[in-house]
């Protein structure tokens, strides 16, 4: 079957150049401020480094920089506790530094696009501190609630057995106010009750005041979590034997997440995004993090009539395949989209982000690139997690280093399973000491021991044809094409183990053939016998470390040879 996965209108747009709307084909780059470039020496990244590394971004081909949160934050949960959505916090720098990367950006001609967090807040924010006070309009800001009573031990009971994302209660009693107040993550972020239209205008006025500001839209952190049921009722259990006691995955959320609700709250966000545009003349893009269900995640597209985000994130590849999958799950993890994916809509590619593990660690060395080339070359937005163009890997942090809160609060025993860290670590741009990230004396977490081999400097070599940086360039750099802008979309399953697609297009001065090998023996696949349409030859465009294809090459596609988990792309005429 042939696909054209971008929305009907985005396709005759692009086709008549004659569209604003520039990310249904785009690169998106996720910074995770913290960890892409230090200038101070205080071993945290900051915004003058993101500036520093805009050249970086450009050489590597991405249309978009996303930033993770840059507010004003006391950092328990490194920035997505927000005490001011309005004003940047000092760890990053300072107001005109903002303004100097976003004229940077803008100048460079990329695109800013920057995270929300609608859910909570800081417990330091002044709304939370005026709503313990009780002080109008910020009482009801916040879902609180009565205490059930006292236990035998003297201690408050909980409204009900909800269990945060980050373990431990959702319910934190608050003294002075006297009710339990609700936190889906740590005790330090307050959830806001978005069943206050003063809340819902408040957070529209956060984003009318980054529009005003230079951003191109905005990513909605956890939509999924904003509402919760009106009767707090208790979430009945998973029965996960595999779950540690307290743990999130002790309960089917069936009360706190996926409410009806949120989606009337995303259409109140799009609004705003809507009135900018028509104010002035930009595109802007609203894009949101999925859910845990497909069917959930699948209406945050809205509808042609009611568009609510532009689009979700498609984690396919982030929880669908793994060191086992297979050519057939591979396929299914892009039907799974496709297939689920309402008409209008455009799709979208993650290959990972900051709360998974990375995809070096969940995929191994060569295939981590021969599924970037799958990523890169589907029809659609490509989102990339900062590190991912020079095949970074996880990094172990001990238990005392460890810093994110999930690890902490799962304690020595559990904090592997649970941290988020290990995806985290500084970027590595060289072989120097801290692998460039700083010229200070430590970092915030440990930078990984494999720097010295893996690392931006290295990759950039002449030497170094088939670096996995030179890959994603490669791969960056045919995404700007005809056949994978407006091409069509043709998969196929070659063998038990090999995974194949074509994107073409009748004007196209080159097409693309990409097969990649997701078995751990060597294979050899003909494309011919799947693909009647294509010659009998085509050109080597790119391949995996492993292969013995060299670009350049001329190959049979009836005869294509392909590396333990590698990956080749091949252009062709037709």
């Amino acid at each position: 079957m042939l696909y054209r996965l971008l929305s009907p209108l985005a396709v005759i747009l692009l086709v008549n150049g004659q569209t604003d709307e520039w990310w249904p084909t785009a690169t998106l780059y996720q910074v995770y401020p913290r960890s892409l470039k230090d200038t101070n020496g205080d071993g945290v990244g900051d915004i003058k480094g993101i500036t520093e590394s805009i050249p970086h971004l450009i050489d590597a081909g991405i249309d978009c920089v996303w930033l993770s949160p840059i507010y004003k934050s006391p950092m328990k949960d490194f920035g997505y506790d927000i005490s001011d959505f309005l004003s940047i916090d000092p760890i990053f720098g300072t107001w005109d530094d903002f303004l100097e990367l976003a004229r940077v950006i803008k100048e460079a001609g990329l695109r800013l696009v920057m995270d929300i967090v609608p859910n909570h807040t800081s417990d330091k924010h002044d709304w939370f501190l005026k709503s313990i006070n009780r002080e109008d309009p910020y009482t009801d800001y916040y879902i609180w609630r009565d205490s059930l009573g006292i236990d035998q031990n003297g201690t408050q009971i909980p409204p009900n057995n909800w269990i945060s994302a980050f373990a431990g209660s959702t319910w934190e009693w608050n003294e002075q106010r006297q009710q339990f107040y609700l936190h889906q993550f740590t005790v330090a972020q307050p959830d806001l009750d978005y069943r206050n239209p003063l809340v819902i205008e408040e957070m529209k006025n956060v984003l009318r005041f980054w529009l005003e500001n230079g951003m191109d839209g905005f990513r909605v952190d956890a939509p999924g979590h904003i509402v919760e049921h009106i009767d707090f009722l208790d979430e009945p259990p998973t029965n996960d034997p595999n779950c540690p006691p307290m743990q999130f995955c002790q309960l089917q959320h069936i009360y706190t997440m996926n409410q009806p609700e949120t989606l009337d709250v995303l259409r109140e966000f799009r609004k705003v995004i809507e009135e900018y545009e028509v104010a002035s003349g930009e595109k802007k893009v609203i894009m949101s993090e999925p859910t845990n269900n497909i069917v959930d995640t699948m209406s945050f597209y809205g509808t042609p009539d009611d568009p609510l985000m532009d689009f979700p994130f498609n984690v396919n590849f982030v929880f669908d395949i793994n060191n086992q999958t297979n050519a057939s799950t591979l396929k299914y993890a892009i039907d799974n989209w496709i297939d689920n994916m309402p008409a209008h809509a455009t799709a979208n590619w993650v290959m990972g982000n900051h709360d998974q593990p990375r995809n070096r660690e969940r995929q191994g060395e060569e295939f981590a690139m021969a599924l970037s080339m799958v990523n890169l070359l589907l029809p659609g937005i490509s989102i990339t997690y900062y590190g991912e163009e020079i095949n970074m890997d996880n990094t172990f942090v001990s238990w005392a280093d460890t810093q994110d809160p999930q690890g902490c609060n799962a304690g020595p025993e559990y904090y592997q399973r649970f941290s988020r860290d290990p995806e985290r670590t500084p970027f590595q741009w060289n072989n120097q000491t801290f692998a460039g990230f700083t010229t200070g004396n430590s970092t915030w977490l440990p930078v990984n021991e494999n720097y010295l081999y893996t690392n931006l400097e290295d990759q950039k070599l002449p030497n170094r044809i088939r670096s996995p940086f030179k890959i994603f360039q490669a791969l960056t750099a045919a995404r700007k094409t005809e056949a994978i802008i407006t091409g069509s979309f043709e998969h196929r399953v070659l063998t038990e183990n090999v995974f194949a697609f074509v994107r073409e297009a009748p004007a196209a001065t080159l097409n693309y053939l990409v097969v990649v090998n997701t078995g751990y023996a060597e294979d050899q696949a003909n494309a011919n016998e799947q693909f009647p349409q294509l010659p009998t030859v085509g050109t080597v465009y790119t391949s995996t470390i492993s292969s013995n294809q060299e670009i350049g090459d001329v190959i049979n596609l009836n005869a294509i040879n392909l590396p333990p988990r590698g990956g080749i792309v091949i252009t062709f005429t037709l």
